[in-house]
């Protein structure tokens, strides 16, 4: 009954499609740098036509090529049970051998040596007079973000075995935003400092996404569809990286914590004051190294960790939902504060970047790759849910911006403000944009994977804007 059921759902079958996902698959989790994709591939081909001369229709000789390029297990019933879309991906599991537990044991090195590196980093200010972190708070706060995602990128670099030449040329950003930030001025109230600080990781964030996917074009010039930074699909892997490293962070974070509190404890108890060491060294090398651990765990644990993104999504889309709904209610029964309390319309932008960061992650847990499901099958309730929290959203943004609106034409425009106002239009745009999508793809007018691509798309958007305020915004403002 399973071989009838699969012989049924795999009637049509996409050889380029299906050799596009596995490309992108492969290069996503670091199983292959971006030089040896093109042989992969041609190998990968030359086993196909190798089968299908032997009779294999074009299907079979996709699963059984696969199944060749990894050194594997023996897999028997799950053939029967799952689709061809899904069937690859586990037969590219690879088995321990010798020489996969030395690269391991490199690749472990390297990952303890980056975060020391992260540590180091965070030390620098010291060497010019500024080792006070309380004196100098603001300096360390906009220089957090180039001490903890620098070794990330390093470690891209290698784990992806991309070009060096261009890697370094776009690796060279760290330190010239590093360059930027501080030779910029800040006067009080040092809001286009705060701005900056806010902003600089977002921008960097894109740095990470040009080495998790990549260059865009090869070494003969020729673009790479399947993979690079600018393709969707490897996009919406870095959003699940990014959000699975966050997530890995704050565990490693608390438990960094934990284990801080028990050492200053213990040394309480025989009279010694550690906490000047902890503070000092401990605590900065242990913060700016957990981001690259935290990476590295994601990569290595990939397989296991993709069934938690939509358990996530699941739990926290309908709280945030509920959440939303109550800032409404609160509007309509006190409208007058979010136009009065300027602590409010914060809330309201921390709330709305939230949602669409649950948006985002929402997207990289669905499942959208099968090409013979009905859209009208894929729909789930979850969307409903999802398109739900999109339309709160924009009730939410709406009121943002009128209570923004009201304050600029009151005070004025300052760094703070112009930036809210730029940000929440901006969000706006790109709800409406969802909103759009979804009815479309309910309507069964579009597919859920055009949803995907305009958003990735989109997020293009937010790094020119926050370039814009790391950049210009001091200069705009004063350096006030």
């Amino acid at each position: 009954m399973h071989i009838a059921w699969y012989q049924e759902e795999c009637i049509v079958f996409d050889l380029e499609s299906q050799i596009r996902q596995w490309k992108t698959h492969v290069y996503s989790t670091g199983s292959i740098g971006q030089n040896d994709m093109e042989e992969l591939e041609s190998h990968l081909r030359d086993s196909m036509d190798e089968l299908t001369d032997r009779g294999l229709s074009t299907e079979e000789a996709f699963l059984l090529a696969v199944r060749r390029m990894g050194d594997i297990e023996v897999i028997h019933e799950e053939f029967s049970k799952i689709s061809t879309e899904d069937l690859w991906r586990q037969l590219l599991v690879p088995t321990d051998n010798p020489i996969t537990a030395r690269r391991n044991r490199k690749e472990l090195g390297i990952v303890i040596g980056l975060a020391l590196l992260g540590g180091l980093l965070s030390k620098i200010p010291a060497l010019f007079g500024y080792g006070d972190m309380d004196v100098y708070s603001l300096l360390y706060l906009r220089n957090a973000s180039i001490f903890a995602f620098f070794p990330v990128a390093i470690y891209l670099i290698w784990k992806r075995s991309l070009p060096i030449l261009r890697s370094l040329l776009v690796l060279s950003i760290f330190p010239s935003g590093a360059l930027l930030v501080n030779v910029y001025p800040s006067y009080e109230p040092h809001h286009t400092g705060l701005l900056l600080s806010l902003h600089l990781p977002m921008l960097l964030l894109f740095v990470l996404l040009y080495f998790f996917g990549g260059p865009a074009i090869n070494r003969e010039g020729q673009p790479l569809y399947a993979t690079g930074w600018r393709n969707p699909n490897t996009r919406l892997n870095f959003v699940r990286f990014v959000g699975e490293s966050f997530i890995y962070a704050i565990l490693i974070g608390m438990g960094g914590m934990v284990l801080i509190a028990l050492t200053t404890g213990t040394f309480d108890l025989i009279k010694i004051d550690a906490f000047p060491f902890i503070t000092a060294w401990i605590a900065p090398f242990g913060f700016f190294g957990l981001f690259i651990v935290a990476a590295y765990l994601v990569i290595q644990k990939k397989n296991l960790i993709e069934s938690i993104a939509p358990v996530l999504a699941r739990i926290f889309t309908p709280l945030f939902l509920l959440v939303l709904i109550s800032l409404i209610v609160a509007f309509l029964i006190t409208p007058n504060q979010a136009y009065e309390n300027r602590n409010m319309l914060i809330w309201f932008d921390i709330i709305l970047a939230l949602v669409l960061a649950l948006t985002l992650y929402s997207m990289s847990s669905k499942d959208f790759s099968s090409n013979n499901a009905s859209a009208k099958s894929q729909i789930t309730f979850w969307d409903f849910l999802s398109f739900g929290l999109i339309i709160s959203a924009v009730i939410v943004d709406t009121i943002a911006l009128s209570g923004i609106s009201m304050r600029l034409s009151a005070y004025g425009f300052s760094a703070n403000r112009t930036a809210a106002l730029g940000e929440n239009l901006i969000l706006l745009v790109n709800l409406l944009l969802l909103c759009v999508g979804y009815v479309r793809y309910f309507l069964q007018r579009q597919t859920f994977q055009a949803i995907v691509v305009m958003q990735m798309r989109f997020l293009s958007v937010y790094g020119v804007w926050a370039a814009c305020v790391v950049i210009v915004f001091p200069l705009l403002f004063g350096f006030r």
